[in-house]
């Protein structure tokens, strides 16, 4: 017997509508009506992984752990935390992770209100892996703890988080390898591990991926993803323009912007300069009212 119904795009516990299974590999929205049918799944079409997805072999070991302990443990819940600065890659690897565990996958809404989770996930027992993109931005994680520990919660998930302030994350999900088992940190430059094989991917010419490389490494605040890619599609979109002149219009912070603006306020600084001479020439020329005097004194100057 089914757990679910589902009544247009809305997949529902039951009483009323067709039977429905969540499916392995597919992607779930958990959603709230707080005025209707309140907690709710809606099927999304897929995880938007990008294209290529990069991982190193350590990457690959801890995906592959991460599912191997959620299969053979008999805990209902395991908990993953991916913290980092935005842009490193912890919502792609979350997903991964998800990916590969082969469960239904819950991506849960930045609207959903964490107070209705326990009373959600009692209602079934179908095991998921469960996304909170952002725990810290969106949701109150002392609200999680509860359900994270298994209180009244009858299906079986891996519980992926990511987050940008740990800071902002309760401290009784620290050091609690009962709530959350795993956790990794992503680096501003992690990305690098990556970039010269991305260089190559994108069509990079051979003989400028090495300077390309170490442009990007020295001058780039932040290695995102996206940064990169954005960076190359302009480099391959205007060659004959310098990375240097490709990065000073881009919305990429950058070091190298406060040298470009400090070369700006010096040149301004000299313009300045040569303006209150020419001003102090005239002003001197002021003090002589008579031109017949003005040029006497010219005159005077010369001959002596």
């Amino acid at each position: 017997m089914s757990e679910f119904i589902k009544a247009g795009n809305k997949i529902l516990n039951k009483p009323n509508g067709f039977d429905y299974d969540l499916i392995n590999g597919k992607v779930y929205n958990l959603k709230y009506e707080r005025y209707g049918v309140g907690s709710y799944f809606e099927e999304d079409g897929s995880l938007s992984l990008p294209k290529k997805v990069y991982t190193t072999k350590d990457d690959d070991i801890f995906i592959k752990r991460v599912n191997t302990y959620f299969e053979k443990t008999s805990k209902l819940s395991t908990g993953v935390m991916l913290s980092g600065v935005k842009g490193t890659g912890k919502t792609v690897m979350a997903k991964v992770i998800a990916k590969n565990s082969n469960l239904p996958i819950v991506v849960v809404d930045e609207d959903f209100p964490t107070s209705q989770i326990n009373d959600f996930f009692r209602k079934f027992s179908t095991p998921v892996a469960v996304i909170f993109d952002e725990v810290d931005k969106h949701w109150d994680t002392e609200d999680l703890l509860g359900w994270l520990d298994g209180v009244q919660t009858n299906a079986k998930k891996l519980v992926l988080f990511t987050c940008n302030n740990e800071d902002r994350v309760n401290e009784y999900l620290k050091d609690r390898c009962s709530r959350v088992r795993y956790t990794r940190h992503f680096e501003a430059n992690d990305n690098a591990r990556f970039l010269k094989e991305i260089l190559k991917n994108k069509g990079i010419a051979e003989n400028e991926i090495e300077s390309t490389y170490t442009f990007i490494v020295n001058n780039f605040n932040l290695l995102s993803i996206d940064n990169i890619l954005s960076f190359i599609d302009e480099k391959l979109m205007f060659p004959g323009l310098s990375n240097e002149h490709l990065l000073k219009d881009m919305n990429i912070s950058s070091d190298s912007e406060l040298s470009i603006n400090k070369e700006s306020k010096e040149c301004e600084s000299e313009e300045d300069e040569d303006e209150d001479e020419y001003d102090e020439e005239n002003d001197n020329n002021e003090e002589y009212d008579n031109e017949d005097e003005w040029l006497q004194l010219v005159t005077n100057t010369f001959l002596n």
